[in-house]
């Protein structure tokens, strides 16, 4: 069933496998181990009989109650199921590779509070810092999604460069200063994907306007911004709409 969101809960994570389909209504147990059982047990102490919370990362969160502790795992019994909607499903938000690596883990976890679910990281032609660390920001992604109690874990990949990215379907839009339009009179279409691209410290390169030259541009804000307030700021936009 559809749910308002959740407040004032522990959320854990669960992934979902072949073997464990957590959204199936004839699943009854779930079983919590690795980082996640340590954290119920050895740090938030929590007993036989304690009431949790469990994601899937895939739109559900179950309401659950510890039935057996054992010494490398646990079991819970399900006794709510509430399913969410991704109403960003059709957003990727493109982000350059900042010089500062911890600016642009600051932006990456706001937007994924802020409920942003795709995201692609790109070599920006200005781009200082190098390396595909997707094992790092994948643990990020996961530990923002609980922090928010959300039920969607994002997806993450890299690419090479920006041209890669102008050749994917949907649409691209750019953030301007001295764009015409406001992105807050920005609407989505449902039907369509959208590619939210974003440049790096010192801005796009001529060649990377040239690839992106058929983009839709907006402004953020009258004023000039940080790459990573830009980020945080279309996130913040959209999820107020």
């Amino acid at each position: 069933m559809d749910s308002d969101f959740l407040s004032n809960i522990e959320l854990y994570f669960v992934p979902r496998s072949k073997t464990n389909d957590l959204g199936n209504d004839f699943i009854e147990t779930i079983t919590l181990s690795g980082e996640e059982f340590n954290h119920v047990v050895r740090v938030m102490r929590h007993d036989t009989g304690d009431e949790l919370f469990v994601t899937d990362g895939e739109g559900y969160i179950f309401k659950c109650r510890i039935s057996s502790i054992g010494k490398l795992s646990l079991e819970l019994s399900k006794e709510e199921t509430m399913r969410y909607a991704n109403k960003y499903a059709n957003i990727t938000f493109c982000l350059p590779k900042l010089k500062s690596p911890d600016r642009f883990e600051f932006a990456l976890e706001k937007c994924v509070e802020l409920g942003v679910t795709n995201f692609i990281v790109y070599d920006a032609d200005k781009s200082v810092a190098k390396g595909d660390k997707t094992d790092r920001w994948n643990k990020i992604l996961i530990s923002a999604m609980k922090q928010s109690l959300r039920s969607y874990l994002p997806a993450i990949r890299s690419v090479k460069n920006l041209e890669k990215i102008s050749l994917l379907e949907g649409e691209k839009i750019i953030f301007d200063q001295e764009a015409e339009l406001r992105f807050t009179d920005f609407q989505t279409d449902l039907h369509k994907k959208y590619f939210f691209i974003f440049g790096p410290e010192g801005g796009f390169s001529s060649r990377e306007l040239l690839a992106l030259k058929s983009a839709m541009k907006f402004s953020l804000t009258p004023n000039r911004l940080r790459a990573e307030t830009a980020v945080i700021s279309a996130a913040s936009i959209l999820s107020m709409k």
